[in-house]
C-alpha cells in the first residue's frame, strides 16, 4: 500500500460524546460511611512491586495511602517500598496479610490507593507527528489487558480505549501485570467508540482492525504516521459495530488455522510492526 496520510471523507455520525466511569472501575460514588478497610470505588487499587514504585515516583500527590503487610521488615522489596513511600510523604498502614490478599493472591505484600490516572487528550494528539492508539473491543482477561498496557507503554502508544461494559477495567491485577504502564498510558473507558473514532479520523488517524477476515496481512501494509489498532475480544473478536469503524481489516499470518493468537500477543505484534515502520532507519533503540 502506498503511504497516504490523508483521510477519506468523514462519515456522518449522530453518536453522543462518550460517558466515562471512574478510573477505579466502580459504577457509583463511595458510601458516605465506611470501615477502615473499605476503599472508595473511584480510587485505583494498585498492587505489585513495580507498579507501586512507579505510582510513587510518577504521581505521589495523587496517592491516598498505602497498606503493607505485617512483617514487611523481613522483605527487602517491602523495606525499599516503605522507605520510598515515606520519602514521598505517603501515609502507610500496616495490615494483616489476609486483608491485603483480597486485592489478589499475587499482591506481593502491599497495595496503594490512587485518586487519578493519565487522561487521553484527543485534541492534544494533533501535536504528534506519529502516533498509535489502541481500541480494545471487549478484552475480559485482566492479564491480557495488563500485558497490552505494558506493551503500549514500551512502544510509545498514546492511549488505550476500552468499552465500559463486558470488558475488564483497571483492576489490581491489571496494574500488577502492566508493571507501571498504567501510569504512562491513558486507559479510557467509554460507552461506545463511535465519537472517538470520528474525532481521531478527523486528525488523520487510520483505523486498522485485526481480523481473520482481513484481505492483507499487517506486514503488507505501509502504515501511515497515525494509526489506531482495533483488537477484538479473546473469544469473539471484533464486533460488527467496531468493524464498521475500521478503514481496513487486516490479519496476522499464522501457520495453523485451528487456533488464534492470544489477544495481548496479537496486539504486541501489531504495535511492534508499527514501531518498526515509524522508527527512522539507523536510529532504533534496543529494548
Amino acid at each position: 500500500m502506498k503511504k497516504n496520510n490523508s483521510r477519506p471523507p468523514a462519515r456522518k455520525s449522530h453518536s453522543q460524546p462518550p460517558q466515562r466511569r471512574p478510573q477505579g472501575g466502580g459504577r457509583g460514588p463511595a458510601p458516605a460511611a465506611r470501615s477502615e478497610n473499605q476503599i472508595p470505588r473511584e480510587w485505583r487499587i494498585v498492587i505489585g512491586t513495580h507498579a507501586i514504585n512507579e505510582v510513587l515516583n510518577i504521581r505521589p500527590h495523587q496517592v491516598k495511602g498505602m497498606w503493607i503487610r505485617q512483617g514487611w521488615e523481613h522483605s527487602g522489596d517491602l523495606r525499599e517500598m516503605h522507605e520510598l513511600a515515606l520519602q514521598k510523604k505517603v501515609k502507610v498502614d500496616i495490615k494483616p496479610e489476609g486483608v491485603i490478599e483480597k486485592f489478589g493472591s499475587s499482591q506481593q505484600g502491599a497495595a496503594i490507593f490512587v485518586d487519578g490516572a493519565p487522561v487521553l487528550d484527543i485534541e492534544g494528539l494533533e501535536g504528534f507527528e506519529k502516533s498509535i492508539i489502541l481500541m480494545l473491543d471487549g478484552i475480559e482477561d485482566p492479564h491480557n489487558l495488563g500485558a497490552i498496557v505494558r506493551t503500549s507503554w514500551l512502544t510509545g502508544a498514546h492511549g488505550v480505549l476500552i468499552p465500559e461494559d463486558r470488558a475488564v477495567g483497571l483492576t489490581p491485577t491489571v496494574h500488577k501485570v502492566a508493571c507501571g504502564g498504567v501510569e504512562h498510558v491513558p486507559v479510557e473507558e467509554m460507552t461506545n467508540f463511535s465519537k472517538y473514532a470520528e474525532d481521531l479520523k478527523k486528525q488523520g488517524y487510520w483505523i486498522f482492525g485485526l481480523s481473520p477476515r482481513g484481505k492483507r496481512s499487517i506486514f503488507e501494509l505501509d502504515l501511515p504516521d497515525k494509526v489506531v489498532w482495533a483488537v477484538g475480544s479473546e473469544d469473539k473478536g471484533l464486533r460488527v459495530t467496531t468493524e464498521r469503524l475500521c478503514d481496513e481489516l487486516v490479519f496476522i499470518p499464522q501457520a495453523s488455522s485451528s487456533a488464534s493468537y492470544n489477544a495481548s500477543v496479537a496486539t504486541a505484534m501489531a504495535l511492534t510492526e508499527t514501531l518498526r515502520q515509524h522508527a527512522p532507519r539507523g536510529n532504533r533503540k534496543k529494548s
